[in-house]
């Protein structure tokens, strides 16, 4: 490029032997073309061609071309270039061999310095570089002679106007995008807000309206501005509310609230205008029209005043956020004394978790209330400090992000003494037909001894069918008993010390005849350590076996396995009872325990039963401080897990 860009000597010659012929009148009148030129328009792209076309026609040029640097990263192409095509432009390829490879704004900087540069070309064409302040330089081609040194001097206060022309057409352009942008805003505003049922506003001191816009104002009868000018007190004298909120905020308090106007609801914000002397001058506002909601929340709202149990809602940390009417008088609580409060608050002393339950995820869990639909038997306080017993439910839900329960509260004070009164009437009937039962056995027993005399085969077939019968009722009246024990809380256990193994053998032994006769095989795996005792009732935990025994082989199909498997377990005996019927859906797990519930199968199959095993064998493991529990796969396996510690505080 140094060989292209060069100057030869005889050049010199040249330029000052033509320079001769251009008078100084001819100079005047080139510099005056030329400026009339610069600055005709404030279009950045024609401005700076007619200033080009200008300087190549009075110049006698063959090719220009005008750079500028509008970002922080210099670009390489023009502005404006004459002629437009590259390849019939020397100016370009000119400026392309001069500009810096790695194009930034320091090297541009440096290269704009280094401004005026001129030259010549190996194919004899002048070339010149001038500059346009920090802006940007002009490049021009002549291929007749060099510009005259006096010319070009007498050019720089056309260049000087050239580059500020050039200034004001770059701001006239930011002025344009800013304007666009400002009239997008505008526009996308005032479609917001025309597309919004809103009322935005603005008041000066004396509460008088400088702004009224929003589609909400039809809703009230009024059109855009239509108030401006007018006292706010005025229009709304009949409204204290919105007169009161109004005065809040010019002295000086912002308020966030819900006002109604016209027989309308509206979210509204009033905020005070404060200058940073902290003189007040005015108020602004928005209300969003929430009548529809409203209307929505108050028809809820109606309907959970009328069901006959109290509904709270809570926030994660347990505390109150909404509860009905049926709530407040249950715990005779003003509405407002119950709001923020913790739900556990609403629990006696005796039945409150302790300090380490810190929120509504905890609470459920420290009262194993996994599944929806099971009821939590709780005891409530009132406010007067009245206790009664509630049926507690709760239910998790995620609103905005954030989760909040639901929980449901029944007053069970009537269905207790109910349940009491059937309790006491079932055990009195229980115990009055034991005596006649007995007398029934008894003699069917005498019977079937022949010592009264022989009988046929045809006898002893109905004696022994009268004999089961009795047995089976009386074993269901013995349930009945334990039940009403139960639930009276007069169930005494009788601990002594006892080995697991001899008492599982028992009832093995006991249920084989049972498993035998529908061909099902007991598969005992018995890892109790020998010589190992435990604390218990040894009457009941065999009852509560033979049970749980008695339920696999029920259920179990013709010719499986029932498997047994026993075990000290983290310092508890642990019985496994695993059979392979038709097993328990997953929303009957949470009601298997209840007395007198039997499930779906056993209904479909008619297994004949009361209800009460499961509810009774509960009732004993509690009873020695332990559980039990129940996993069922239908059509594939049921688990029950009885789990007795070692020590345990048998009552």
């Amino acid at each position: 490029m140094d060989a292209e860009l060069c100057t030869p000597p005889q050049a010199e010659t040249s330029r000052e032997r033509q320079s001769e012929a251009l008078s100084l009148q001819d100079q005047m009148q080139i510099l005056y073309e030329i400026a009339i030129s610069i600055g005709v328009t404030l279009d950045t792209g024609v401005m700076f061609t007619t200033a080009l076309e200008a300087f190549l026609r009075q110049l006698n040029g063959a090719a220009g071309a005008i750079y500028l640097s509008r970002q922080e990263t210099p670009q390489r192409t023009p502005v404006s270039a004459i002629p437009r095509n590259i390849r019939h432009n020397a100016a370009l390829a000119i400026v392309d061999a001069l500009l810096p490879q790695e194009l930034d704004r320091h090297t541009w900087q440096t290269f704009i310095g280094a401004l005026p540069q001129q030259g010549q070309t190996e194919t004899g064409a002048f070339y010149h570089l001038l500059p346009l302040g920090n802006l940007g330089f002009l490049a021009l081609v002549k291929h007749d002679q060099a510009i005259d040194p006096d010319l070009q001097r007498m050019l720089t206060p056309l260049l000087i106007k050239l580059t500020e022309a050039g200034r004001a057409c770059l701001q006239n352009e930011e002025l344009a995008v800013a304007h666009h942008s400002i009239l997008w805003e505008r526009n996308m505003l005032r479609t917001l807000i025309d597309a919004t049922p809103s009322v935005l506003f603005s008041l000066d001191q004396d509460g008088k309206f400088l702004l009224s816009e929003g589609r909400g104002l039809r809703d009230l009868g009024r059109k855009p501005g239509q108030v401006v000018g007018q006292s706010v007190f005025e229009l709304y004298a009949g409204n204290t509310a919105v007169v009161e909120n109004i005065r809040a905020a010019l002295a000086g308090e912002t308020r966030t609230v819900t006002v109604e106007a016209q027989g309308r609801a509206y979210d509204a914000i009033y905020r005070p205008v404060i200058d940073q002397q902290g003189q007040i001058h005015g108020v602004v506002g928005a209300a969003y029209d929430v009548t529809e909601r409203k209307m929505a929340i108050d028809t809820l709202t109606a309907v959970l005043n009328t069901v006959d149990e109290g509904i709270v809602t809570t926030d994660a940390e347990g505390r109150i956020l909404m509860a009905n009417t049926q709530t407040s008088e249950m715990f005779s609580c003003r509405n407002d004394e119950l709001i923020g409060k913790q739900l556990w608050m609403l629990l006696s002393p005796s039945h409150r978790p302790d300090a380490s339950i810190q929120d509504m995820q905890q609470f459920v869990a420290a009262k194993q209330l996994h599944t929806p639909g099971f009821f939590l038997d709780l005891e409530g306080q009132t406010c007067t400090g009245r206790t009664f017993p509630i049926e507690m439910r709760i239910q998790s839900f995620v609103l905005a992000d954030r989760r909040t329960y639901t929980v449901s509260i029944r007053d069970v004070t009537e269905r207790r003494e109910y349940d009491r009164l059937r309790d006491d009437f079932v055990s009195t009937v229980s115990h009055e037909l034991r005596t006649p039962l007995a007398s029934i056995m008894g003699w069917t027993e005498t019977l079937l001894t022949e010592h009264p005399g022989p009988l046929t085969d045809l006898q002893k077939r109905f004696l022994n069918t009268v004999y089961a019968s009795s047995v089976r009722l009386d074993k269901l009246i013995e349930e009945i008993l334990t039940v009403s024990r139960i639930q009276r809380g007069t169930l005494r256990l009788n601990p002594t010390r006892l080995n697991p193994s001899q008492l599982l053998s028992t009832a093995i032994n006991d249920l084989t005849p049972q498993a035998n006769a529908r061909t099902i095989r007991l598969a005992v795996e018995d890892h109790w350590p020998a010589g190992e005792l435990l604390d218990g009732d040894a009457e009941r935990l065999e009852q509560s076996v033979k049970q749980l025994l008695a339920n696999a082989i029920k259920f179990s199909p013709q010719g499986s396995e029932v498997c047994i498997r026993s075990a000290l377990h983290d310092g508890a005996w642990r019985l496994e009872v695993e059979d392979h019927g038709p097993g328990v859906e997953a929303d009957e797990l949470p009601l298997i325990f209840q007395r007198f519930y039997r499930g779906k199968a056993a209904r479909r199959a008619q297994v004949q039963g009361a209800g009460l095993g499961l509810y009774v064998c509960k009732a004993v493991a509690e009873g020695h401080g332990g559980d039990i529990t129940l996993t069922s796969e239908p059509g594939v396996k049921t688990v029950a897990r009885l789990h007795i510690p070692l020590r345990s505080h048998t009552s």
